[in-house]
């Protein structure tokens, strides 16, 4: 009983991890991707909301050809980070997000999100992982840039005109 009540209240589990799975987690203090892989090569796992600048769906060709298919192209989600060196995109699976049950931090974090947009990336991938004319890139949230100050240019002052000493007689 008291099982049932909490699976109610607190929504479904979450699968359990597999040793080599990727987990991909969206909560109140950012975005985690964890990994053996991840976690052996020392690498990042967690950014904070603050430095998200983007979320999107890309449907591109796939970096590796399939052995028994060849070619085809494949559908992921991405974060894009401020990174040390420019922008940087963290691709993730696609059924590690449904479109239609996002985690509330995520919709708190990204207002204004275009789920339109990204529905219309998930469209072209519908028709195939053949469909390369469908290739393309939709970013539904993407961080509104600080406006730039503007830097008020100071007006030099006129030079002051010394007072000499009249010399008249």
């Amino acid at each position: 009983m008291w099982q049932l009540l909490k699976k109610i209240f607190s929504g479904p589990e979450p699968p359990p991890v597999e040793p080599d799975g990727e987990v991909i987690r969206f909560d109140a203090a950012g975005f985690t991707r964890s990994s053996h892989l991840i976690r052996t090569m020392g690498w990042r796992q967690h950014w904070r909301w603050e430095e998200i600048t983007a979320f999107g769906f890309a449907f591109s060709p796939s970096m590796f050809p399939d052995p028994w298919f060849g070619d085809y192209m494949e559908s992921q989600w991405f974060i894009t980070v401020a990174g040390q060196n420019g922008p940087e995109h963290i691709y993730f699976d696609i059924d590690c997000l449904d479109i239609n049950r996002l985690p509330d931090a995520f919709l708190q974090q990204m207002p204004g999100l275009d789920l339109d947009e990204l529905r219309r990336g998930l469209d072209a991938a519908a028709v195939g992982f053949h469909n390369y004319e469908g290739e393309g890139r939709w970013i539904g949230w993407q961080r509104t840039k600080p406006k730039r100050r503007r830097r008020v240019a100071k007006i030099p002052a006129p030079a002051k005109t010394a007072k000499r000493a009249s010399r008249a007689k």
